[in-house]
This record gives C-alpha cells, structure tokens and sequence, in this order.
C-alpha cells in the first residue's frame, strides 16, 4: 500500500469516526433529555442505525 492511499483510508475513517462520535452525542444527549421529561425514549433506532452504519464504513475500509 502506498503512502497516498493510505492517507486516503486514513482519512476516509477519520471522517467516518467522527459521523459515529457525533451520532453517539446527538444520542447520549437526546436520551438524557427524555428520560428527565418522561418515560418514553422516542425514535432513538434512527439515530443507532446512523451509527451502526458509519461502523459498518469504517469496518470495510480497515
């Protein structure tokens, strides 16, 4: 493997680590909000399954 492309799987995952870092706030964040307010949790599967995708990206790009 080359140093270009390399970087360039590097990069690929950094971009998709962050995505999943941001999901994981957004999903941390929202469900501490609705805890306090009620019992319900809401549509937090849309979120985990944002997440679980940009897992899947940075699997296949390892």
């Amino acid at each position: 493997m080359n140093n270009k492309s390399y970087f360039n799987q590097l990069q690929v995952i950094s971009e998709h680590a962050t995505k999943l870092s941001s999901y994981l706030h957004v999903l941390q964040a929202y469900t501490e909000n609705e805890m306090i307010d009620n019992n319900k949790i809401g549509n937090i599967f849309e979120i985990l399954e944002l997440a679980v995708k940009e897992i899947d990206i940075i699997t296949e790009n390892t």
